[in-house]
């Protein structure tokens, strides 16, 4: 009896294919994997944020600085610039709550965050505003002067910006994560501003934040 050369063919083009299919994962284990993978870098970059914040962070300083200028502001019109998420609550990242009393407005550059939608680079306000809160968003801007020049230009005549900004803190948000800020260099990007008045948390020399009440 003489072979079946296509009949032996098949069978092993049949048994490779099997072969083949019980090595590749299917494209349910490979959406799990990412899933699974998507979720650790999640979960890594939460764990390097909250211990960020415990050795570097300066939230409770700033709120008490921010509770020592709202106690002087009665009816004022306020712009916050980066308000920030509202998965944890509407104010978990704003610092409105310290504002009461106030025409305080939230915005950010992310339209996903249900504030009013803002650009500090290209603020369409002028002489708007009483004061202007941009707490940690310059280090994530790449032309932060323009963003400097926008808070000045939305400013009314005497109006104030609270700007804080970080020197020792850890890499976030990255890769959007551009700029660390000397004493200096916060006096030089506020120069067109009448006053400044700078404060540091931390040593002189290794501040971990500035805040600096720049007033037109």
């Amino acid at each position: 009896m003489h072979a079946n050369p296509g009949r032996s063919s098949g069978v092993s083009g049949v048994r490779a294919l099997t072969r083949n299919r019980r090595q590749r994962p299917g494209a349910r284990g490979r959406t799990a994997r990412r899933y699974v993978l998507g979720m650790l870098a999640k979960l890594r970059r939460t764990v390097e944020r909250r211990v960020g914040g415990l050795v570097f962070g300066s939230r409770p300083w700033v709120e008490a600085q921010f509770t020592e200028i709202a106690a002087g502001l009665d009816g004022a019109r306020i712009l916050e610039i980066g308000s920030g998420r509202q998965d944890l609550g509407t104010d978990a990242y704003s610092f409105k709550p310290l504002f009461a009393g106030n025409d305080f407005v939230q915005s950010d550059a992310n339209p996903a965050y249900g504030h009013l939608v803002v650009d500090v680079t290209d603020m369409p306000f002028s002489e708007e505003w009483d004061l202007i809160l941009c707490v940690s968003v310059l280090e994530h801007v790449p032309d932060f002067g323009a963003a400097v020049a926008g808070i000045h230009r939305s400013l009314r005549p005497g109006g104030r910006a609270a700007i804080v900004a970080p020197m020792c803190f850890p890499y976030h948000d990255e890769p959007a994560d551009y700029w660390r800020f000397t004493e200096h260099g916060v006096r030089h990007m506020l120069a067109d501003f009448a006053a400044v008045d700078l404060r540091s948390r931390g040593p002189r020399r290794l501040p971990f934040t500035s805040l600096a009440v720049a007033t037109r």
